[in-house]
């Protein structure tokens, strides 16, 4: 049974948390699947969209959500079988170098086709819309680029035992 204390500290973290990732405290409230399914909701609320420029934003992801879905599963079939081919005594290298060229292949097509909806979004945008969408895009954060992983070695920041994520252990004052 968590005290009191534990329950603000964890709702206090919660919305501190969802605040850095530009969410707001009803949002972050909402349980996962629905705070993740609405990423055209929350994008157009920020660029202030017209109901068309919603709808057609809408569609465009929603269409490429099937596509995308298939593709990450693929790509997470071959990391698998490069995990289970690494394990074996004798690793063929041929064969992982073929799994890695599939996962290549398989990233090269996810990163068209978040690109050609990218372009088509920014195809439906104003001017001050796509600058303000340009803009945020490149001030990154959570959820714009690469580099944020999940987890203690894919972070920022330090890994385990206090070393970064180069190898370098943690500055020493003397």
């Amino acid at each position: 049974m968590m005290t009191l204390t534990t329950r603000i500290a964890l709702s206090l973290a919660t919305f501190g948390f969802a605040s850095f990732l530009g969410m707001s405290p009803a949002e972050a409230a909402l349980p996962g699947g629905d705070r993740h399914a609405d990423k055209a909701e929350r994008m157009c609320a920020k660029l202030a969209c017209t109901d068309a420029q919603r709808t057609q934003i809408k569609a465009i992801k929603e269409a490429k959500a099937p596509q995308m879905k298939v593709a990450r599963e693929n790509l997470r079939k071959l990391h698998e079988q490069v995990k289970a081919e690494l394990r074996k005594p004798t690793p063929d290298a041929r064969t992982i170098e073929r799994l890695d060229a599939e996962m290549a292949a398989q990233k090269t097509a996810m990163h068209k086709q978040r690109r050609a909806s990218q372009l088509q979004i920014l195809a439906l945008l104003k001017p001050d819309q796509k600058a303000k969408l340009l803009d945020r895009m490149d001030k990154g954060g959570p959820g714009r680029g690469h580099g944020r992983g999940h987890g203690r070695k894919h972070g920022r920041g330090h890994g385990e035992r206090g070393q970064s994520q180069r190898g370098q252990g943690p500055q020493r004052a003397g």
